[in-house]
C-alpha cells in the first residue's frame, strides 16, 4: 500500500477530518432519531478516528521508516485484539483486588506493566522478520501498536458508558467518554509503545530476529510503565489533593476514587478539575519531551552510521 508522493503525506488531515464530521452527524441522528442500530457506529468512528488516523500517518511513511503496510497493520489489529485480551485476563489473575495503599498502588502500577509487555510483545512479535530496523521504525511502529491498543480498549468504555447511561441520554454520554479518550489518546498508549518501540529498535540486531534486552531497553520500559501507573492514578491523586486544600483534611493512604462518599461542592469540583488536568498534563509533557529527544536521538543515529560494506567475496561492480 503506497499513497500517492506529497498527498500521501497529508492524507491522515483527510481522514481526521473527515472522521470528525461522519462521527458528528452520526451522533445527532442518533441523539434524533433515537436509532439504537446507530450506537454501534460511534462505538466504532469516536473510538477508532484518532487512532486510524495515527495509522493512516505511517501508512504514508513507509519507505521513511523501514517498515511494510502488512507489519503495520498486523502491529494494529495484533495489539488490539490479542493485547488488549491478554493483558485483561492477567490483570483479573495477577493483581491485588484488596484496598489499603499497597493494594492500590500495585493495581495502578500493575497495570502499566502488564500493559507495557503485552504491547512490546506484539511489537516485537510482528516486526520480528523486519529486515532494516531504525529507531523512527520502531517508534512509528510502537505508536501504531499503541493506537490499536487504544482503539479497541476505548470501545469498551465506550459501550459501559452507554450501559450506565442507557436511559439517560446514552448519546452525550458515549460522546463526553470518546471525546475525552480521543483527545488523550496521543498523549497516552501511542506514545509509552512509540518510545518502546524506538529503545527495542535501537538495541535489535539489524538483521532479522535478534531482539535483544539492553539497559536501555529495561530502563525506558519502567519509564514508560512508571508514567502509564502514574496516569491511571491521577485521578485518585486529585481527589487526594482536593480534599487537602479544601479542608477536609489529608488522608494518609493511596489515594482512590471512594474518597468522596457524596456530591462534591463546586468549589472541590474545580479544584478537582485543576489538580486532575494539571497531573495529566505534566505526565503527558514528560512523554512529548522523551519522544521528541528520542526522535531526535534516532536521526543522528542514522546520519552517523557508516555505509554497509559489500560482502568481501562480492563480484566486482561492472562498469
Amino acid at each position: 500500500m503506497r499513497f500517492p508522493v506529497g498527498a500521501g503525506k497529508r492524507a491522515w488531515v483527510a481522514v481526521l477530518l473527515t472522521g470528525v464530521l461522519v462521527w458528528l452527524l452520526a451522533a445527532g441522528v442518533t441523539a434524533i432519531t433515537d436509532d439504537l442500530i446507530l450506537i454501534p457506529t460511534l462505538f466504532l468512528i469516536g473510538s477508532f478516528l484518532v487512532p486510524v488516523t495515527v495509522v493512516t500517518f505511517a501508512l504514508a511513511r513507509l519507505d521513511d521508516c523501514r517498515l511494510t503496510s502488512n507489519v503495520v497493520l498486523k502491529g494494529f489489529l495484533a495489539a488490539g485484539t490479542i493485547g488488549v485480551v491478554v493483558s485483561a485476563v492477567t490483570e483479573i489473575y495477577l493483581l491485588p483486588t484488596g484496598a489499603g495503599p499497597v493494594g492500590n498502588a500495585l493495581g495502578f502500577f500493575g497495570v502499566g506493566l502488564i500493559e507495557e509487555v503485552s504491547k512490546g510483545a506484539v511489537l516485537v512479535a510482528v516486526a520480528w522478520r523486519v529486515a532494516e530496523r531504525t529507531v523512527h521504525g520502531g517508534m512509528v511502529l510502537g505508536a501504531t501498536v499503541g493506537a490499536g491498543f487504544a482503539a479497541f480498549e476505548s470501545t469498551g468504555y465506550a459501550f459501559w458508558a452507554y450501559v450506565q447511561h442507557t436511559n439517560d441520554h446514552p448519546e452525550m454520554s458515549i460522546l463526553q467518554t470518546e471525546v475525552s479518550r480521543a483527545m488523550l489518546a496521543p498523549f497516552g498508549h501511542l506514545t509509552w509503545t512509540a518510545l518502546l518501540g524506538g529503545a527495542l529498535f535501537a538495541a535489535a540486531a539489524p538483521a532479522r530476529g535478534g531482539f535483544r534486552v539492553t539497559p536501555r531497553v529495561i530502563w525506558t520500559f519502567l519509564g514508560v510503565s512508571a508514567l502509564h501507573g502514574a496516569w491511571d492514578a491521577s485521578y485518585g491523586w486529585g481527589i487526594w489533593v482536593t480534599q487537602g486544600i479544601t479542608g477536609n483534611g489529608w488522608i494518609a493512604d493511596w489515594p482512590d476514587g471512594t474518597y468522596w462518599e457524596g456530591v462534591p461542592t463546586q468549589r472541590e469540583q474545580w479544584t478537582f478539575q485543576g489538580m486532575y488536568d494539571g497531573a495529566l498534563v505534566v505526565i503527558a509533557l514528560v512523554g512529548i519531551l522523551w519522544v521528541v529527544h528520542s526522535w531526535r536521538h534516532g536521526r543522528h543515529a542514522a546520519t552517523s552510521a557508516p555505509a554497509a560494506s559489500p560482502p568481501v567475496n562480492a563480484p566486482p561492480r561492472q562498469p
